[in-house]
């Protein structure tokens, strides 16, 4: 068994999962919600949510230094060339649902196809800031992944304080498997 694709596989179904009903949720926000100022880090879910996916964008974009040939990290949403953006903007919410999904299709198809003997490299790159960085190429996923649940706590904080019943957080519905 090819435990790291299959690890991966389902973190990145998990988070595609997990997004889609937060976008869900999000849908039935009054006009002016997404912006408003929520007294969060990032200001509004916006303002967390476009973090995310800038964060999201500039790590499979990292990843081209490993797997430079893979198809799915040479799609057009991860251009211009480079190594960082310092903010991908939403301010439409109909524009960041649509760059959601083709960002959680990106990380499902590439994890799909990617030659996992290679995870175990090491990733080298310059953060945002400039500074050198290096990790074992399976740790940075498991951050990518991992920053993403945690934006989303944020995300349902907000939520529960509008009032808004969700439940978008269970990774064991997505891990269950049929039984025999």
């Amino acid at each position: 068994m090819d435990y790291d694709r299959r690890h991966f596989a389902l973190l990145a179904r998990y988070n595609s999962t997990a997004n889609r009903a937060l976008v869900g949720f999000l849908s039935s926000l009054p006009d002016g919600e997404w912006s408003r100022p929520h007294g969060s880090y990032f200001t509004s879910l916006q303002g967390i949510l476009d973090h995310v996916i800038t964060c999201d964008i500039n790590w499979l974009r990292r990843f081209r230094e490993i797997f430079a040939d893979d198809e799915a990290l040479n799609r057009p949403r991860l251009t211009p060339p480079g190594h960082v953006w310092t903010e991908v903007s939403f301010p439409d919410f109909g524009e960041y649902r649509r760059n959601r999904s083709l960002v959680d299709v990106i990380f499902e198809e590439w994890i799909s196809t990617a030659d996992t003997s290679r995870f175990g490299e090491v990733l080298t790159y310059a953060d945002s800031h400039g500074h050198p960085k290096s990790y074992y190429f399976r740790d940075a996923l498991d951050h990518v992944f991992n920053h993403q649940t945690h934006h989303r706590g944020q995300v349902s904080q907000i939520l529960d304080e509008l009032g808004i019943l969700h439940d978008f957080s269970n990774l064991i519905d997505v891990a269950e498997q049929p039984l025999p």
